[in-house]
């Protein structure tokens, strides 16, 4: 389909249930565009605040068909789509995030592939079809590592960390699942990320660095300003830009990074979607990861995002609600958020009941609130994505 300018009261389609996707809705309808949304629960909160939907599974390509048809644009708000799903979309509507960078997101191989094209850093790593794979590449790939499956919807795929030689054993009822890549788990090191934003007419824009902190995978919280030498972050902005150059893609994605002690910079994935960390913009920034979406699919004009303060996002589970009610009523800079009627997906624990943003002059003054609460944990722990 040809690209073209949407103006108020055109139909944006909506694809994909998880959180993003009432905020998406949401914020299509305030700049003044229709909403149809496709999902399988109607009841799910992206199909009720919608102005149109349509109820039907993935495989059903006459629904499918007939939700494209209603929609000047379609965008997919989780990367649990099948790409598949997007190329029968294609058809009939424009879908300006595309499939490609959608499929390689969702296949490992592919992903390192393309990392390799454009000669970055990436965590050592090897193909793995059989238990004797990972004794042989053992070796190379050196301790710890992870052994993950190249489809990152896997079905029954499981992750298994190897400390040791006598964890390699654990790994054979998983390799009955499919294929498996063993790499090498970078040590005692920062996670980053670039959320950028790319428009029809190739236009990019980046937001602000963002640093993540995990507690056994799961986001703990993230912060902006992040404190970078100047160096690495060029190397940071030149690399995502990078990635904007060599492939078909417009609008929002998240480009992330693990970096040493020794400021070794390894690029660690793609994600071509608005994000969970990316909620920190609703605040931190002058323009939210949502508006600026819809700008670039909607051949508008991206904004510039402007840091406004030091800014730190905690999403808490429902174990942790008891004790967020609590600083409900004492924290005026703690601004809530809590989600209702959503599925969780691959990005969020599946216990998941909202996030906290908030906000002070002095960044560890923020995080300082949050470690004195005693609800998250502070120690770190290796992010298994």
């Amino acid at each position: 389909m040809n690209k073209a300018i949407l103006y108020p009261n055109d139909t944006i389609g909506i694809i994909g249930d998880n959180i993003s996707g009432p905020r998406l809705v949401t914020a299509a309808r305030k700049i003044g565009f229709q909403v149809d949304a496709y999902g399988s629960d109607e009841a799910s909160e992206t199909l009720q605040l919608a102005d149109f939907k349509v109820v039907g599974e993935l495989n059903d390509k006459e629904k499918l068909r007939q939700f494209a048809e209603r929609c000047q644009v379609v965008t997919f708000t989780s990367t649990h789509v099948s790409s598949d799903v997007i190329s029968y979309l294609e058809q009939f509507t424009s879908v300006p995030q595309g499939s490609e960078m959608l499929e390689m997101s969702q296949d490992r191989l592919l992903e390192r592939a393309f990392f390799e094209q454009l000669n970055v850093n990436i965590a050592p790593y090897a193909t793995i079809v059989s238990l004797d794979d990972v004794y042989q590449a053992i070796n190379s790939i050196g301790y710890p590592s992870v052994l993950k499956p190249i489809q990152k919807d896997l079905v029954n795929g499981k992750e298994l960390i190897i400390n040791t030689q006598t964890d390699i054993a654990k790994a054979s009822g998983l390799l009955d699942f499919g294929t498996y890549i063993l790499e090498s788990i970078v040590p005692n090191s920062r996670e980053l990320s670039i959320t950028m934003a790319r428009g029809q007419d190739g236009q990019t824009v980046l937001f602000p660095i963002v640093e993540t902190v995990r507690n056994k995978g799961i986001v703990q919280w993230a912060f902006i300003p992040t404190q970078l030498d100047v160096g690495i972050a060029q190397e940071l902005r030149r690399i995502s830009n990078e990635v904007t150059q060599n492939i078909q893609y417009t609008g929002l994605f998240e480009v992330s990074f693990t970096i040493t002690q020794n400021d070794n910079i390894y690029v660690k994935r793609i994600l071509p979607a608005v994000s969970q960390t990316g909620q920190i913009f609703d605040r931190g920034t002058t323009v939210n990861q949502y508006e600026q979406h819809l700008r670039a699919i909607a051949g508008l004009p991206l904004s510039e995002p402007q840091t406004l303060m030091p800014t730190v996002l905690a999403p808490f589970t429902t174990k942790q609600l008891a004790a967020i009610n609590t600083q409900w009523v004492l924290k005026n800079n703690w601004h809530f958020t809590f989600y209702r009627n959503v599925k969780a997906d691959g990005q969020l624990d599946s216990h998941s009941a909202g996030n906290v943003i908030l906000q002070a002059v002095d960044l560890n003054e923020a995080l300082d609130q949050l470690d004195d609460t005693g609800i998250w944990n502070q120690s770190k722990a290796t992010d298994n994505q």
